[in-house]
C-alpha cells in the first residue's frame, strides 16, 4: 500500500542503480559502534553481492570526474517512538514526548561526498528520502546535484520509513541484499532520521571518511516535507540535531508522530525556532495548499513562492527517468502536454547556498514577494496565463510559453504515470506569432532574458553560475521563430 499525503500525491518515480565494485570493496570493511546509545552504522554486505546496489548514481552522473565517491550503508539501531503532548495548534508550537524506546530497526543510508577534504565545504545535507512511489527517492539530490558537487557539499539520504525498505526488498535484481532491512512502523521514522543526523558527527569516520563536518542541514520534499514540518516543530526542540532545515513542496500540515495524534488541518512552522528554516514552494504547491502562504518571515524563517513552477519540474523528472528504468522499469509516461520546464531547481540551488550562509555567518536570505491573489484567493494570472507576483525566474519575466500546474496522462492509469504527469505540470509554447510580437528579434529576446536573469541574481533568487548557464541556453534558442 502506498503512503499518501495530499501534496505528495504528485511526484517522483523510482530511482536508479550502479556498479561501484571497487568503492564497495574499499568501504566494505568499515564498521564502527555509534557514540550514542542504540545506533550502529555499518557497511552492508555489498562486497558479497555481484550485483549493483539500489539508489546509486555514480555511473550515470559521472561523480568520479567531479571528485565524488558514493557508498551505501545499513543503519542498524534502536529507535524511540514519539507522541503528541498537549494540543497542537496551527502556530506549529508543538510539544512531544517519548512514547517508547529500544525499538529495533535496520535501514538504508546513501552517502555521496567529495573524496578530497580540500573540496569539502564542511556542510552535510541529510535528506529524508521520499517514499510516496513505494521506493526511496532522493529528490533533493535530483534537483540540487549540480550545486552539491560544484560547491563541495556532502550528501546523505536516509530511508526513514517502512515503505521504502519493503519496496526495495521486492526488487528481484538485488537478491537478498536488503532482506535484513526492517522498519516495523513509521512511528520510528522521526528518531531514525535523528540518528542519521547524529551519526554524521558521531561516526564521521565511517560515513564521511576524512571529511570533518561542521554544519548538518535537514532536507525534505513533498511527503518528506510534511515529515520535516513535524520534525522541525516537535522533534528538533527535543533533540537539537540539525543546524537548519530546507523544506519544499510541503502540504498544509505535517505528518503524525503516532496514529492517536490530533494534528491541525493546516499549520505553520514554529516562529520560535532556534535554527534557520528555509521553505520554498512552487506555484503548484501554493495552488493546492494556499494556507501555507500564511507563513510569516522572521529572523529565523524564510518562505519563498516561485511563480510558474510545478511540484516536480522537467529537470527533476528527466533525471528520475534517467535512473529509474534500470531499478523498477519505469519510463516517462505520455502526458497530454510536456512537463513544466520552468527551472525551479535554480531556486533550490540558491536556497541551499543562502541557507548555508545563514547558518555559517548569519546572513539571512532576501525576502521574496508572495504570489498575487484575487478576491477569491486564486492565483492571479497575466493575459498569457502565467502567474503574477511571487519569486520571478527569468523564464517568467521573459516568457516563451505558458507554465501551468496541471497535466494528465493520455490514457495510462498506472500510479507512477499519473503521479509524474500531475506533479510535472505543463508547458504550452507560445505560437510563432506571439513570440514575434514579444521579441521582434533574437537579440531582443536575449536582452530581455538576460535582464530578468540579472535581476534574479541581484535578489539572491538564483546563483550567478546558474545565470550564466541559462543565459547561454537562451542565446542558443531559436526565438523568435
Amino acid at each position: 500500500m502506498h503512503t499518501h499525503h495530499p501534496i505528495l500525491e504528485q511526484l517522483q518515480a523510482p530511482l536508479k542503480r550502479i556498479k561501484p565494485a571497487a568503492l564497495a570493496v574499499a568501504l566494505s570493511g568499515l564498521t564502527m559502534a555509534a557514540q550514542q546509545v542504540g545506533a550502529t552504522v555499518s557497511a552492508p554486505a555489498l562486497q558479497a553481492v555481484a550485483a549493483p546496489y539500489y539508489g546509486a548514481r555514480a555511473d550515470v552522473e559521472g561523480l568520479a570526474q567531479h571528485g565524488y565517491v558514493e557508498a551505501q550503508f545499513f543503519v542498524n539501531g534502536r529507535a524511540q517512538k514519539y507522541k503528541q503532548s498537549g494540543s497542537w495548534a496551527s502556530d506549529g508550537k508543538w510539544n512531544a514526548s517519548v512514547a517508547s524506546s529500544g525499538n529495533p530497526y535496520s535501514t538504508l543510508l546513501i552517502v555521496r561526498r567529495p573524496s578530497d577534504p580540500a573540496k569539502f565545504n564542511g556542510v552535510v545535507l541529510v535528506e529524508w528520502l521520499n517514499v510516496s512511489t513505494g521506493y526511496p527517492l532522493d529528490v533533493d539530490w535530483g534537483m540540487a546535484r549540480e550545486e552539491i558537487v560544484r560547491e563541495g557539499y556532502a550528501y546523505i539520504g536516509i530511508n526513514a520509513q517502512k515503505e521504502g525498505i519493503t519496496g526495495i526488498q521486492k526488487l528481484k535484481q538485488f537478491g537478498d541484499l536488503y532482506k535484513p532491512g526492517s522498519i516495523p512502523d513509521d512511528k520510528l521514522a522521526f528518531d531514525i532520521f535523528s540518528q542519521a543526523g547524529k551519526a554524521v558527527r558521531d561516526q564521521a569516520a565511517v560515513l564521511l571518511g576524512p571529511l570533518q563536518p561542521k554544519v548538518v542541514i535537514a532536507t525534505g520534499h513533498s511527503q518528506s516535507a510534511a515529515a520535516m514540518v513535524t520534525y522541525a516543530n516537535a522533534v528538533q526542540p527535543l533533540e537539537s540535531v540539525f543546524d537548519g532545515f530546507l523544506i519544499h513542496g510541503r502540504g498544509l500540515t505535517g505528518l503524525k508522530l503516532s496514529s492517536s495524534d490530533n494534528i491541525p488541518l493546516s499549520a505553520s512552522l514554529r516562529a520560535d525556532t532556534t535554527v534557520p528554516i528555509f521553505m520554498i514552494q512552487t506555484e503548484w504547491d501554493i495552488n493546492l495548499g494556499g494556507a501555507t502562504s500564511k507563513q510569516v518571515d522572521t529572523s529565523k524563517l524564510r518562505h519563498w513562492e516561485v511563480a510558474g513552477t510545478s511540484h516536480a519540474d522537467q529537470y527533476l523528472l528527466d533525471n528520475i527517468a534517467l535512473v529509474s528504468q534500470r531499478e523498477v522499469g519505469w519510463t516517462p509516461p505520455a502526458c497530454k502536454r510536456p512537463y513544466n520546464s520552468a527551472p525551479f531547481y535554480l531556486v533550490e540551488n540558491a536556497a541551499i547556498h543562502q541557507l548555508k550562509n545563514w547558518i555559517v555567518d548569519g546572513t539571512a536570505p532576501s525576502v521574496a514577494p508572495r504570489l498575487q491573489r484575487d478576491f477569491f484567493g486564486s492565483i492571479k494570472k497575466d493575459a498569457d496565463g502565467n502567474a503574477l507576483g511571487g519569486l520571478r525566474l527569468p523564464d517568467l519575466d521573459a516568457p516563451i510559453a505558458k507554465y501551468g500546474v496541471s497535466n494528465s496522462t493520455t490514457g495510462s492509469l498506472a500510479f507512477l504515470d499519473i503521479f509524474a504527469c500531475v506533479a510535472g505540470g505543463s508547458t504550452t509554447p507560445f505560437t510563432a506569432a506571439k513570440l514575434n510580437s514579444l521579441y521582434p528579434t533574437h537579440d531582443d529576446y536575449v536582452r530581455k532574458y538576460k535582464a530578468a536573469a540579472d535581476s534574479a541574481v541581484a535578489k539572491g533568487h538564483i546563483l550567478a553560475v546558474d545565470r550564466d548557464a541559462v543565459v547561454l541556453k537562451a542565446s542558443q534558442a531559436a526565438i523568435p521563430k
